[in-house]
């Protein structure tokens, strides 16, 4: 468990802009973690060229922790960082409007509530935070690519048993990937315009002692960790190329330290369940798409270009087949009434260079989207449908099955569900996910004419 240690009891927002800090004392009664809740909001918007965000830089006691970007803009936000490890004692914490890395029309920004807590040795979660990377800023483009595109939202990890010991895998969250899968097929083949990257993976033994190290360096390259450590023992690694993936060379000058917001259990939940818990993702990406690449024009329900995140059907599912090793693809098809035929999410197993529309990832928990007309909504369905691909295993069980749409402020809204499982086979290909009860229909048929 996290215990809170102090909080500000700002009443007021308190504006924080060149040569005005902030700073906030506080008591740490034990070593631990320090994890740090911060209310803030800014004169930036995430949409808007040379105004996306402001950067606040974080001091603690007079030295440079890390930097926080500000990328929900005047809307107020909980932006949740680690401060590192550090032995009980007295800290002051300095606030700073960084003008060097924010958005060039950017000048300031707001804080109304600081809140701290600290893990200790005795809490559960404390391996898990001991290991969560530092990780630096990309500079590909300039030298703080990560205040404007790609930006890290957020961090969460899963477990798995090794041996007498266990595994953490730690996963960041990117506001979206500037090279990586084709940006319109990213919708269809893994439901989302975020990009979510493993960045770093740890074995301990049954004492809790490091057996091995690895991260995920360019070109998805397994890697061994050998790199070095910050913050009171935290690995450091830095975003190293376009598609979110990392290396133990530091170039930077911009760092970030995320908890780990959140366990993700893969055997029951795709990945996508942890943009479900923090729906700010599915603005952020949705603003980041607005700003570099334009929705479609005029819009096609057909196409596979990329068309306003709004207009989508966002489906979670699984595929359960016999050898999981087996590259394995199944279509998710959505009937409109009142509208003949099919609008399939894979755009009927489309190939585009050597990408596949649908998903043929390793996780057999998955998401997808299926584009559909402007103004279409649960109202306006009558049947969704599991299809069988070829190219993978003959028989594929889909145990499980979410879907929703986005409202106009691009936050999920309420889904509908199913837990009946089908099994779609080459001789059998297509099964009802999800069907309207007929006085739905009727109603619907009655309010059209």
């Amino acid at each position: 468990m996290k215990k809170q240690i102090a909080a500000s009891g700002e009443l007021q927002w308190t504006e924080i802009h060149a040569g005005t800090d902030y700073e906030f004392v506080f008591e740490l009664e034990q070593d631990g973690f320090v994890e740090l809740e911060l209310l803030a909001k800014s004169d930036s918007h995430w949409t808007l060229p040379g105004s996306e965000a402001s950067v606040l830089r974080m001091e603690l006691n007079g030295e440079y922790n890390q930097d926080c970007v500000l990328f929900y803009g005047s809307r107020p936000l909980s932006y949740t960082r680690l401060l590192g490890y550090h032995p009980a004692g007295e800290y002051s914490l300095r606030l700073s409007f960084n003008a060097e890395i924010s958005s060039p029309k950017v000048q300031r920004a707001w804080i109304q509530e600081i809140k701290l807590g600290v893990v200790t040795a005795a809490s559960e979660l404390f391996e898990v935070y001991k290991h969560t990377p530092v990780l630096y800023g990309r500079s590909l483009y300039h030298p703080y690519d990560n205040r404007d595109t790609d930006t890290p939202m957020l961090m969460f990890y899963w477990t798995e048993s090794v041996g007498s010991g266990r595994a953490i895998e730690y996963q960041i969250m990117f506001s979206h990937e500037d090279e990586g899968t084709p940006t319109p097929l990213l919708m269809s083949k893994w439901g989302r315009t975020t990009d979510i990257e493993w960045v770093y993976r740890v074995v301990l033994d049954e004492a809790g002692e490091v057996q091995s190290a690895t991260f995920q360096g360019p070109h998805h390259i397994t890697t061994s960790f050998e790199g070095g450590s910050a913050l009171g023992g935290h690995p450091v690694l830095q975003v190293a190329t376009a598609n979110g993936m990392v290396d133990q060379q530091i170039t930077s000058a911009y760092r970030f330290l995320f908890p780990p917001a959140y366990e993700w259990k893969p055997a029951v939940e795709p990945r996508e369940r942890v943009m479900d818990a923090f729906p700010f993702t599915y603005q952020v990406t949705a603003w980041e798409m607005l700003r570099q690449h334009p929705a479609e024009r005029p819009v096609l329900a057909n196409s596979f270009r990329l068309g306003d995140l709004r207009h989508y059907l966002y489906v979670q599912t699984a595929k359960v087949t016999a050898r999981p090793e087996v590259k394995t693809s199944i279509d998710i098809q959505v009937k409109l009434t009142g509208v003949n035929g099919w609008f399939s999410g894979s755009f009927g197993d489309l190939r585009h260079g050597n990408f596949r529309c649908a998903y043929d990832g390793p996780y057999f928990q998955f998401s997808t989207t299926v584009k559909l007309p402007k103004g279409t909504g649960l109202a306006h369905i009558e049947e969704i449908c599991a299809v069988w691909l070829p190219g993978g295993e003959a028989s594929v069980e889909v145990p499980e099955f979410k879907a929703f749409f986005l409202d106009e402020e691009y936050k999920p809204m309420e889904p509908i569900r199913s837990s009946v499982s089908v099994t779609v086979t080459e001789e059998q290909p297509r099964q009802t996910l999800w069907r309207a009860a007929r006085s739905e229909l009727q109603k619907e048929a009655g309010a059209e004419a």
